[in-house]
């Protein structure tokens, strides 16, 4: 009779490399010495887990990770490679969750102050200079709230 082996390492690992490095069920199964087979079934999540495409979509739409496809997308425009992605889609799906979050952001803040400081120095230019150092303090705490 065969003895069991405990799987729970590899099995782990394998979702890793399928839900965060994106690898195919195939690249895995080669890297890892286990059958197609064997990844097919873990796909489909054990004991009540979510299956791994669906952990896959949750760790790609997470806020992180969109800044990170993001970033990669204006590497490559700026090396005057073709956009890859729907930017004109993302840009309105940014605006709809900008519109249902109950805050703004430390970018749109900073915008508002900018504008508000320019005309405060033309209006009493001692009382700008006054919250300029509040306008820094809130966009430091603004920016902290949204890391």
């Amino acid at each position: 009779m065969a003895k069991r082996v405990n799987n729970e390492p590899i099995r782990a690992l394998a979702e890793k490399m399928y839900v965060e490095e994106g690898m195919t069920a195939k690249a895995i199964a080669d890297s890892l010495d286990v059958t197609q087979q064997t990844i097919g079934r873990w796909k489909q999540g054990i004991q009540g887990n979510k299956d791994w495409d669906t952990l896959r979509t949750e760790f790609l739409s997470a806020p992180n990770n969109v800044k990170k496809v993001l970033m990669g997308e204006l590497t490559k425009l700026s090396q005057g490679h073709d956009s890859t992605l729907d930017i004109k889609a993302i840009k309105d799906c940014v605006m709809l969750i900008d519109t249902l979050t109950d805050s703004v952001s430390a970018q749109l803040v900073m915008t508002v102050f900018r504008e508000f400081d320019s005309w405060m120095a033309n209006q009493d230019p001692e009382a700008a200079v006054q919250f300029l150092e509040w306008h820094k303090m809130f966009l430091l705490y603004k920016a902290q709230q949204e890391v």
